[in-house]
């Protein structure tokens, strides 16, 4: 009964870590992209399309 409770811990932990990594990965950098996207556009300014025709 022991080995069944410890698999089941470990997949709670496991699904819990899976949820964490998913924020991390995801949602912090999205974070931090909308901090420094005012200075990115200072530094590197979107080019404009010329009128040449191409």
């Amino acid at each position: 009964m022991d080995a069944l409770f410890d698999a089941l811990v470990i997949l709670i932990s496991l699904a819990f870590l899976g949820i964490l990594g998913m924020i991390s990965g995801v949602a912090l950098p999205g974070l931090f992209l909308a901090v420094v996207a005012p200075w990115l556009d200072w530094i590197l300014p979107v080019r404009k399309k010329s009128d040449s025709g191409r």
